[in-house]
């Protein structure tokens, strides 16, 4: 296998392994009120699409990613734009890019082109029908306090991680996701570990840093790591720039 398609499979697998949801047939009944004092928070989470105010425009914010193979000492730089549609449709616009041509072509671009395709599907689940809750225990989180419940897959699947989600104290908004996939999306890899990190500003929930971590039977590790300012809806932005090709 050529090093550019291995990378390419790397970036590819660990995004839609993490981002892929499994389709479970079987309808579970599960009360979250059952699990305890922590019940209620979790009960506003899993119920959050149903009170989520519906969005009448797209929304943009910057991104600033850093990759790096480490095993071959090759790393870069990209800020780039990022869309998402009313409809969950994501795209990205590159504005600048320092570091190695490899990592932006057949990394950070591979990983970006993945991410928008996989956003055409319906988006993953952490529900009662892929995952069993347990509450562990309460920390801090900023300024907020965090209610930590574990989270156990109910099958082996691509698209599972075995982990933590973290929840604000009575709100139920979404602090923090981390884990481990439970099975790895190709041979190549060892293992593959990630972490999202969510932020609240104006009353809108959003995805403000993103880790990634693939131990590799090839090369070592892989890494990835993004940083996001807060959304803005597009009719508050600077005109876009012709998008760039990664």
């Amino acid at each position: 296998m050529k090093f550019s398609q291995f990378t390419g499979l790397t970036i590819l697998a660990v995004l839609l392994g993490s981002c892929r949801s499994a389709q479970l047939k079987a309808p579970i009944v599960f009360d979250p009120l059952s699990i305890g004092p922590a019940g209620p928070t979790l009960k506003k989470y899993l119920e959050r699409s149903e009170t989520t105010p519906k969005r009448t425009q797209p929304l943009v914010s910057v991104v600033r990613i850093e990759a790096s193979l480490p095993g071959l000492n090759k790393k870069g730089e990209m800020l780039a734009e990022k869309t998402v549609a009313v409809n969950g449709h994501i795209s990205y616009e590159m504005k600048s890019y320092t570091g190695d041509n490899l990592i932006k072509t057949k990394v950070i671009g591979l990983y970006l082109s993945a991410e928008q395709e996989a956003s055409e599907t319906s988006p993953p689940a952490i529900d009662p029908q892929n995952y069993k809750f347990k509450f562990k225990r309460k920390d801090s989180f900023g300024d907020r306090i965090a209610l930590i419940f574990e989270l156990t897959p109910i099958k082996k699947v691509i698209g599972l991680f075995k982990g933590e989600l973290w929840l604000e104290e009575n709100t139920g908004a979404e602090l923090r996701q981390s884990g481990r996939l439970v099975k790895n999306p190709s041979v190549i890899f060892k293992t593959a570990d990630f972490s999202r990190d969510f932020e609240i500003r104006d009353g809108v929930n959003y995805l403000s840093k993103v880790d990634y971590q693939a131990e590799t039977r090839v090369i070592g590790k892989a890494l990835l790591k993004m940083e996001f300012e807060p959304p803005k809806p597009i009719s508050e932005t600077i005109p876009h720039l012709n998008p760039s090709r990664f």
